[in-house]
């Protein structure tokens, strides 16, 4: 029997960071932690915008009211998981009240089964459903191992309570009132960063002596603008590790958050990170010296262990010439993959003019999607033909399919309008087992076949 435990609450923000309006600012953010061998508690965070939404008039008050749509797929059978609507009301302030409409924060959680998942989560103002905003997101469930040392997902908070807690409020947890924000921009306003994970199994790491916890932020240089060590690190099941970091004096941009455990002397680490973002338009941007002002102990490849250097590695050869290919081949040590990895793809920022990390993380993402979107019985997603042509140039701008054409084997056409004045792309599923091969390209350098109508002819 499928385990689904739904919470939902909501509570009022006040609007912290004044920014443009051009659309709806409805945002919504998620955290997965541990739950059992088989799932994960995952945490989805929402934030509707008072000030934006249409108050009427109920019974003498003055109501808002958002509209939480959230429909989240297994990737593998295309079936919902959950498919649900929420109505988020809450009291507007008077007409002619100068104060402005509170935000509507709140938190709907779930226990998830192993697997991979597609969510799409709208919010729309429920007085008028023009004013809406979607998202579109995948994301992996894998149970956090009971024998090895993990960190769960980041949580971003607006604020992390240990005195006066609400024990009732859906928010505590481990003895701690923990506020999302789902926002995930700081700066003017909110000018403090909370952080809230967790750290399971360190009752099981008899082997490390030397274990030290490190909080750091690194912006899109890879500059290391923030660092905090704790040498003490307590071996129980779990334990908790919040922290706050004060991003007033940091200028307008994207950061990132990088949790790390580690043992140098026995070269062991794992990482989490979370991605935020700062707006402080008054304080001035200061552009790095170009040198090499980070380096692979700054980095998230510092502490990856050989198994997850050789994963990343298998997806990052797409991008890779033979040359480097052969070097890889030619590295034996745990530290050499890192260094080698980070020295990679500082090398794929830098041909592509962008600042460091900003490839890197987009490439990945695509490969993150890929993994559960194109995997079949034989292989990963991301050693398909689709999931290389998807990792390697993005989403199509159009996707043309054929899966039930009574003359020719199930095949699919993918354009890509922005790519060398536009490309086709034909996948056709030639051995029956919904594994899609690329049969005909018009892109340079891919596969090129135009014979291939009758390749996948039936007859």
């Amino acid at each position: 029997m499928k385990k689904i435990f739904t919470i939902i609450i909501l509570i009022l923000l006040p609007v912290c960071i004044a920014l443009p309006q051009s659309q709806f600012n409805f945002n919504v953010d998620y955290a997965s932690f541990k739950y059992d061998s088989t799932a994960n508690y995952i945490e989805f965070y929402y934030s509707f915008p008072g000030d934006q939404l249409s108050p009427v008039e109920k019974d003498g008050k003055n109501i808002i009211e958002g509209l939480l749509e959230l429909q989240i797929k297994n990737s593998s059978t295309n079936a919902d998981f959950i498919n649900k609507k929420w109505r988020i009301p809450s009291l507007a302030p008077s007409k002619d009240s100068k104060i402005k409409a509170q935000n509507l924060v709140g938190m709907i959680a779930f226990v998830v089964p192993k697997g991979s998942y597609t969510c799409l989560a709208l919010g729309s103002d429920n007085n008028n459903l023009n004013q809406k905003k979607d998202f579109t997101f995948s994301f992996d469930v894998n149970p956090y191992s009971s024998s090895k040392i993990k960190i769960s997902d980041v949580q971003l908070a607006s604020n992390i309570k240990n005195d006066g807690v609400d024990q009732k409020s859906i928010f505590y947890k481990n003895t701690l009132e923990v506020i999302p924000f789902p926002i995930d921009i700081y700066g003017k306003g909110a000018p403090v960063v909370f952080y809230y994970s967790e750290i399971y199994n360190l009752d099981k790491a008899e082997d490390y002596d030397n274990l030290v916890f490190e909080t750091s932020v690194i912006n899109n240089y890879n500059q290391k603008l923030y660092s905090k060590k704790d040498i003490n690190v307590q071996k129980f099941q779990a334990i908790v590790k919040v922290g706050t970091v004060n991003v007033s004096k940091y200028p307008s941009g994207k950061y990132k958050l990088v949790l790390a455990i580690a043992d140098s002397v026995k070269n062991f680490g794992i990482i989490s990170t979370k991605e935020f973002f700062v707006y402080n338009p008054d304080i001035k941007k200061v552009e790095p010296i170009a040198k090499n002002t980070g380096g692979l102990l700054g980095s998230e490849f510092a502490v990856l262990s050989e198994e997850e250097c050789d994963r990343i590695w298998a997806a990052s050869e797409y991008i890779a010439s033979k040359n480097e290919k052969d070097q890889w081949e030619k590295i034996n040590t745990v530290e050499g993959k890192r260094d080698y990895l980070f020295k990679f793809w500082k090398t794929k920022d830098i041909d592509k003019g962008i600042p460091r990390g900003d490839f890197y993380s987009d490439y990945f993402k695509r490969v993150k999607i890929a993994s559960s979107r194109f995997k079949n019985l034989a292989k990963d997603g991301i050693k398909t033909d689709m999931g290389r042509v998807f990792i390697m140039y993005g989403e199509p701008d159009q996707i043309e399919r054929f899966p039930n054409q009574q003359d020719t084997k199930p095949y699919e056409i993918w354009t890509f309008e922005q790519i060398e004045g536009g490309v086709t792309f034909i996948f056709a599923d030639l051995t029956g087992f919904s594994n899609y091969e690329l049969v005909h390209s018009t892109k340079r350098h891919e596969v090129k076949d135009v014979n291939w109508p009758s390749r996948i002819a039936t007859r």
